[in-house]
């Protein structure tokens, strides 16, 4: 399955290829997709093979019968000057000042990379997104989240906010406090 796909045949123009490169124009894919995308850029170039669950056990819980790990897709040479330039942006985006999900994550106690979206489509309420991680180098428990708020505004507004509550469950136990973001940055 591809990573994501154009949304029409339609004349290629310069003007598609800025669009892409920031995240904008006509890319269909789904949460799952851009979850395995980050995954990538964090652990560098290794494509997961997505799954549910790490082991199955019989009926009574003591013995495992199965463990689940699936081996990886395939393994993707990204330039390292290139993987840096993505890495520092989306740490940018999370944290420094003007960031698009600065206020919501920038005083997170782990290191999140994250890039906020906001998806338009036939003139309906945008629909929020946010993609992030923390990689393996920052926690012994690296995680991959991606949020998407169907009729939520921008991404730093609703969606955001709710990573940073997954997250909050993932490293403290508890969703700990609700932060909105406030950029409203396409």
């Amino acid at each position: 399955m591809p990573c994501c796909t154009i949304a029409y045949p339609a004349p290629w123009t310069v003007g598609d290829n800025v669009n892409l490169a920031v995240g904008q124009g006509d890319v269909l894919v789904t949460p799952l997709q851009l979850a395995v995308v980050y995954s990538a850029i964090a652990n560098g170039g290794t494509i997961v093979r997505p799954h549910i669950g790490l082991e199955v056990e019989n009926s009574i819980g003591d013995k495992v019968l199965q463990t689940i790990d699936p081996p990886p897709t395939r393994h993707i040479n990204i330039d390292p000057t290139y993987l840096a330039a993505i890495r520092e942006g989306l740490r940018e985006a999370a944290s420094a000042s003007g960031g698009t999900s600065a206020d919501v994550m920038g005083n997170f106690p782990e290191p999140v990379y994250g890039k906020t979206g906001t998806a338009q489509h036939n003139n309906e309420p945008d629909q929020a997104w946010y993609a992030c991680f923390v990689p393996a180098t920052a926690t012994s428990k690296p995680i991959v989240v991606v949020v998407t708020v169907e009729k939520g505004g921008f991404g730093a507004v609703a969606a955001a906010p709710v990573a940073r509550q997954i997250l909050s469950q993932w490293f403290l136990g508890k969703p700990g406090p609700y932060v909105a973001g406030t950029s409203t940055t396409l």
